[in-house]
């Protein structure tokens, strides 16, 4: 009996250690507009246990609380939980090198719309957990900038003659005098989806001058492995993550097909 009473108290500490240590790893408010021209404010967050994992489920997470600079709660929309494995690659201006990490990795995070407009300052997240604990993070918005975004009609796909994708677009002229003006970003991404379920990402981060990105063959394939659909958009965005604009998202079945399927 002592031993059954030992192995409970045991399992119940487990488990309220797991919500006692949940902490939020990251989080930003952000002003993003898509190729449809729609636009909204957007928090997101992303929720690690004691060992630095992120969570993979919310079944822990009671509340999500947002207040504006004035200590005001802001109005959210429902939230939501979303899961993924994703690889990463980047490009190495210094050196023109084009870095990939091919291990796939688990992530989440959360997400909700804001229902009110941003003002600069300091944002304060609160999380409640399950147990009635609380984590908190803050994020600075500094302010609304007004992004072009990239047009799709002008993204164009190659296959060189070892496989390798060379995906390219058209940068805006507007873009610039904003890049010198504002610290800035592109990032270049894929969402990949299996039976119409979103099962992977990729992704890499470039400097916002630069109108195309090398994926290797091995890349390439790696997603083909995992995917059957795969949706490609190119994104700009603030370094401060303040602002983002996203491309109308090109949609194909097969990355082995893709270039023939593209114009």
């Amino acid at each position: 009996m002592k031993k059954i009473i030992f192995i409970v108290l045991c399992m119940s500490f487990y488990a309220t250690g797991n919500a006692l240590s949940t902490e939020i790893s990251w989080m930003h408010v952000q002003h993003r507009e898509y190729g449809d021209r729609k636009a909204l404010v957007r928090l997101g967050f992303g929720l690690i246990d004691d060992r630095g994992n992120y969570l993979t489920d919310d079944r822990n997470v009671k509340e999500v609380k947002l207040y504006d600079p004035d200590n005001k709660e802001l109005k959210l929309a429902p939230l939501n939980f979303n899961s993924v494995e994703e690889i990463f690659g980047t490009y190495d201006s210094k050196n023109s090198l084009w870095l990939y990490s091919k291990i796939w990795q688990f992530d989440s995070w959360f997400n909700t719309e804001i229902m009110e407009s941003l003002n600069p300052g300091i944002y304060s997240l609160k999380v409640t957990t399950t147990d009635e604990k609380v984590a908190e993070r803050t994020f600075v918005f500094n302010r609304r900038i007004v992004l072009p975004i990239i047009d799709s009609n002008s993204i164009q796909l190659q296959q060189d003659i070892n496989d390798n994708l060379i995906w390219t677009w058209k940068i805006p002229m507007e873009l610039g005098q904003l890049s010198f003006n504002h610290k800035m970003r592109a990032r270049a991404a894929i969402d990949i989806y299996k039976d119409k379920k979103n099962v992977g990402y990729f992704s890499i981060i470039l400097p916002v001058h630069m109108g195309y990105v090398f994926i290797p063959e091995d890349v390439v394939q790696s997603m083909n492995q995992k995917g059957n659909q795969f949706e490609m958009k190119i994104s700009l965005e603030t370094k401060d993550k303040n602002n983002r604009t996203y491309s109308k998202p090109l949609i194909f079945n097969e990355m082995r097909h893709i270039v023939s399927g593209i114009r």
